[in-house]
């Protein structure tokens, strides 16, 4: 299945590679998984700051950075996936997507607990 988020990281794979032959970066093995735990550091350190618990001000250039940070986790996310041979459209339709399919607005407590499950 190919969706928008596998279209997106296909994108995002090329400018990935591009920025991997021009400084030589190997991204074998587990560097998509410690790549995206740097950016999700790199995340909650500008979450921290656009909330005031920083000692930078939580300003314009402060929300900017936050969503430069949102776009660094999820595009580290999307090169993981493709790495793994995940394909992520399924996986969020799985996942997520599929209680909007639902006939009953109203969710039995034992589905909820499986799809609130990490």
């Amino acid at each position: 299945m190919s969706g928008p988020l596998d279209e997106l990281a296909e994108k995002i794979v090329r400018v990935s590679d591009i920025y991997a032959a021009h400084f030589d970066i190997d991204r074998s093995g587990d560097w998509p998984l410690l790549k995206l735990q740097e950016e999700v550091g790199e995340l909650t350190q500008a979450y921290l700051t656009t909330t005031g618990r920083t000692r930078r001000p939580a300003d314009e250039a402060a929300r900017k950075q936050l969503a430069l940070e949102m776009a660094d986790a999820l595009g580290m996310l999307l090169i993981m996936a493709k790495a793994e041979g995940i394909d992520i459209d399924q996986a969020m339709q799985d996942k997520w997507l599929h209680w909007l399919d639902r006939d009953s607005a109203v969710m039995e407590p034992s589905a909820v607990g499986e799809a609130g499950q990490s």
